[in-house]
């Protein structure tokens, strides 16, 4: 054991700056995107439905409405600049005004039909202009970071305008919706990567710790945050409790301690829920063997891989292969 560590810890001097929440945001992949510029009059309303398997999100370029989520006590008062993101794709309506009635998306889409770059509703009074998206991840039932984030996550805009980083994404966003340029999608895909990247950054660096939960709230504690970056750029290491906690500098009681208090559970148990999420990664890209996709997330032999991975998934590596699609229904 002590050779072991005493030879990870060699290979870990040639990385020289681990951050922690780098290596969980690259985890997140974006397959596919659906955006629109909304522009609406006093009085409207719109009710967006609970869809499990999307994120969504809005920015207010212009003007100011309400958000009502039903899970919270209070209506949100948004304004010019400001972001509203949706991680789990959780119902919500937003309004001009508390109480105007609201129509679903769906009559809106018919209304103006499914293609149109820009969906007009509301009453002909004062004008409010949204840039709306939903998108769905890879494999986004087994992110550990996904379910760790709160129904909404909020970016407050400064002085009526998005702050620097989200202006210039939403700049190039409204000029690549109903583009016709070739490589358009693929534009606003990368946009909106960008987008929901900085959102996430920017809710687990806030203050309002409160608000934080699970993993998002153990990537900003130093030593705990150590640790996941090491599980995350290096699952094919044979980390153990004791060797994890050498490298963080605790004792290996209070690491364990520590580490499942923040996160929710036990380290072993949560480096084998992210090795078989990368593992089922892998496996859809179809770009590597079982065997190799084994060995890449820290098992000698394929048939403990495969035991743990039909332990997590319900299915065995080739069976995944050939039936991710009904693996992500079951686990919706």
């Amino acid at each position: 054991m002590l050779n072991n560590i005493i030879f990870m810890s060699e290979r870990l001097k040639n990385i020289n700056k681990i951050d922690p929440i780098d290596a969980v945001l690259k985890t997140l992949q974006i397959k596919s995107t659906c955006y629109g510029r909304f522009e609406f009059t006093n009085p409207w309303g719109l009710e967006i439905e609970n869809h499990s398997d999307h994120a969504g999100f809005f920015a207010v370029m212009r003007g100011s409405c309400w958000l009502e989520i039903k899970s919270l006590p209070n209506p949100i008062a948004l304004s010019g600049g400001d972001l509203a993101v949706f991680p789990h794709g959780s119902g919500h309506v937003i309004r001009d005004q508390l109480g105007s009635s609201a129509i679903t998306l769906d009559v809106l889409l018919k209304k103006n039909g499914h293609d149109a770059p820009v969906f007009h509703h509301g009453g002909g009074g004062a004008l409010t202009m949204l840039i709306c998206g939903c998108f769905a991840f890879e494999m986004h039932r087994t992110n550990p970071l996904l379910s760790a984030l709160p129904e909404v996550i909020y970016v407050k805009g400064e002085d009526g305008r998005a702050v620097p980083w989200l202006e210039t994404t939403l700049q190039f966003l409204a000029g690549e919706i109903g583009s016709q340029m070739p490589g358009s999608e693929a534009v606003v895909t990368n946009l909106t990567q960008i987008l929901f990247i900085q959102a996430v950054r920017a809710h687990i660096n806030s203050n309002e710790s409160c608000n934080k939960k699970g993993l998002a709230l153990a990537l900003i504690d130093q030593q705990i945050g150590l640790a996941l970056a090491l599980m995350h750029q290096m699952p094919q290491e044979s980390w153990t409790v004791e060797s994890l906690a050498i490298q963080v500098g605790m004792s290996r009681a209070g690491f364990a301690a520590r580490f499942r208090e923040l996160v929710g559970e036990p380290p072993m148990q949560y480096l084998t829920r992210w090795r078989m999420h990368k593992a089922a990664s892998l496996i859809q890209s179809g770009a590597k063997t079982i065997s190799e996709i084994s060995t890449q997330v820290g098992y000698e032999a394929d048939a403990a891989f495969s035991k743990a991975f039909k332990r997590t998934t319900g299915f065995s590596p080739g069976e995944f292969r050939q039936n991710v699609s009904k693996f992500q229904r079951e686990k919706a």
